[in-house]
């Protein structure tokens, strides 16, 4: 190896540290354990044993309805949106093989497998980070039963390109992870969400490392990625002018305040308590954060500025590519539009704050403040937890699949050629042939 190269390689061992390898079968029949838990508690929570049979807006209107309609291949190289969406259009060929009728249960079992892989993923990726398994645990376990992830996004594959960038996050920082199943994913990560670019840094710093299969698999994926999003055409959601006071304040009601409270409960607290809500936010997220910098190793500083940096780049971008007046904090529900943009920035706080939660000297006075903020963020993120299996709004309740394709039957048993299939959320249908019901 040349000496650039060399350094190249210290430098990405400083960033980059390698995690012990799992010390006894033990661990192995835990994350299963886990990994069970965490697709139980998706699909039977009321809000997910509601998506069981309620399909989901792109799940039914244009992922099924390609895949009962037209060839495999096709379809995984076809761009919607601007960008290739290959992981749920690969869920959705594995769902059009069922009944037709068990669509709606196939998206939302499917959906949360992934979103439990993820955060498996994560739980194994941070050891090298967090030197607490509690911590590591709690942070995976955010994957899972975070709130803003809970509600537009839950058990869909149209929404599940938000985890897979935190979850390629981490794929790409677990310098030991196996390298075929990891690379699989990230190669799929990167050719189904737009936002994925975002992450190339981590990729090249990884380069230099041994096990660099993962890095370039993913450079590659992202190259595909790119071409397409260069030469596919995209319809904007709005023309409207973008705002950047209001910009600001979305911003801030939209991660750290949805961080703690979910995206419901700032429809309550915000229009009551105005800005203090943000500044109270603000404040339990930079304590823990600001510690990290102050006693983390070097490592954990650059994960820490990293994450921050990703919060706050996702959430500013995708507020000003999609800006339209629904997003402005004055309007009905504050943050109930679009809570998808959340999710990913959110999880990124999370991992910044558990970075200082876990860093603090057990011997040094400021540990009694940041384990007063430990406490304070248990607390907040356990309550909005059961304040959000307790919301009724999460629960879908318009027409059921089944249903839905009861009557798509009986047109055709009526003579219809074609059938109407509806589903959720409101006004969303597609049509199919009568043969593809049967």
């Amino acid at each position: 190896m040349t000496s650039t190269t060399l350094r190249r390689a210290d430098l990405a061992d400083g960033v980059l540290p390698l995690p012990d390898e799992p010390r006894h079968e033990l661990a192995w029949l835990g994350h299963g354990a886990a990994f069970v838990a965490s697709v139980a508690f998706l699909l039977l929570i009321p809000a997910g044993w509601a998506r069981l049979d309620h399909l989901w807006a792109e799940d039914g209107a244009r992922f099924l309805l390609d895949a009962l309609s037209s060839p495999a291949l096709s379809n995984l190289a076809d761009p919607y949106g601007g960008y290739l969406h290959a992981l749920p259009r690969l869920v959705a060929e594995l769902v059009a093989l069922l009944p037709v009728e068990q669509a709606a249960a196939g998206f939302a079992v499917c959906s949360a497998v992934l979103r439990a892989l993820v955060a498996l993923i994560t739980f194994a990726g941070s050891k090298a980070y967090l030197r607490s398994a509690p911590a590591r645990f709690a942070l995976a376990a955010l994957v899972v039963v975070l709130p803003a992830g809970n509600s537009e996004t839950l058990n869909n594959v149209t929404n599940l390109h938000w985890f897979l960038l935190y979850g390629t996050f981490w794929a790409l920082l677990w310098r030991n992870a196996p390298r075929v199943p990891v690379a699989v994913f990230v190669v799929l990560s990167a050719l189904t969400s737009p936002l994925i670019f975002l992450l190339a840094p981590i990729a090249l710093v990884r380069l230099p490392q041994p096990r660099r299969e993962v890095p370039i698999a993913f450079l590659a994926a992202l190259a595909v990625q790119g071409l397409t999003m260069v030469f596919a055409s995209r319809t904007p959601y709005s023309h409207d002018e973008v705002d950047p006071v209001q910009v600001l304040l979305a911003s801030l009601l939209r991660v750290p305040v949805v961080a703690f409270t979910g995206s419901e409960r700032v429809s309550e607290f915000y229009p009551a308590n105005g800005n203090l809500v943000i500044l109270a936010a603000v404040l339990v997220a930079a304590v823990p954060i600001a510690a990290a910098l102050r006693f983390g190793d070097r490592h954990g500083r650059a994960l820490v500025l990293v994450a921050t940096a990703f919060s706050v780049v996702l959430i500013v971008a995708c507020l000003v590519l999609n800006w339209a007046q629904v997003l402005q904090v004055q309007a009905p529900g504050v943050v109930m539009a679009a809570q998808r943009y959340s999710i990913a920035p959110c999880l990124f706080l999370f991992t910044a704050i558990f970075v200082g939660l876990d860093a603090v000297p057990a011997r040094t006075w400021e540990r009694a403040v940041v384990a007063g903020s430990r406490y304070l963020v248990g607390i907040l993120v356990v309550v909005s937890v059961f304040a959000h299996l307790r919301e009724p709004g999460t629960v879908l309740d318009g027409v059921p699949w089944d249903e839905s394709v009861a009557n798509a039957r009986a047109e055709c048993a009526a003579g219809k050629e074609n059938a109407r299939l509806e589903h959720e959320p409101q006004d969303w249908f597609f049509i199919v042939p009568c043969a593809a019901l049967r």
